[in-house]
């Protein structure tokens, strides 16, 4: 069963989250942006929805970012740069690409991503960060 929260504790969370990652180094920034931005835009939705907690609306129990931002009728400028980042080959493997929506999953664990991909991403959830602040 997934886990449910309240609008006040995702809000705290988004705070919370998004100033660690102001002062902390990459991948860790990344991480913390990631789940800063994840938080911004469910405080977002439930506020639209005028409901208090993820419990009314399970289909926010998600770490798709676009879909998030589409849910919410945001411009797709907004979220264009949330893309796919290639895997660096090491050693002879390659990987396919990170999905977007599995990237904290890639910064969690340590995985080496193209930089000029995650530079991008890394972009689009610094715009997605400051619409969320704004709103």
């Amino acid at each position: 069963m997934p886990l449910t929260v309240s609008l006040r504790e995702l809000t705290n969370s988004y705070v919370r989250l998004r100033d660690a990652a102001e002062t902390s180094p990459p991948p860790v920034s990344h991480l913390l942006r990631f789940y800063s931005v994840e938080c911004g835009l469910k405080v977002l939705a439930l506020k639209d929805r005028n409901v208090s907690s993820t419990a009314q609306q399970q289909e926010l129990i998600t770490h798709d970012l676009r879909q998030l931002a589409k849910t919410l009728k945001l411009s797709a400028s907004a979220y264009r740069n949330l893309i796919s980042c290639r895997r660096l080959a090491k050693g002879g493997f390659s990987h396919p690409p990170v999905a977007a929506k599995e990237l904290h999953e890639a910064w969690r664990y340590g995985a080496e991503l193209d930089p000029e991909d995650e530079k991008w991403t890394v972009a689009g959830l610094t715009t997605l960060g400051q619409l969320c602040a704004e709103r």
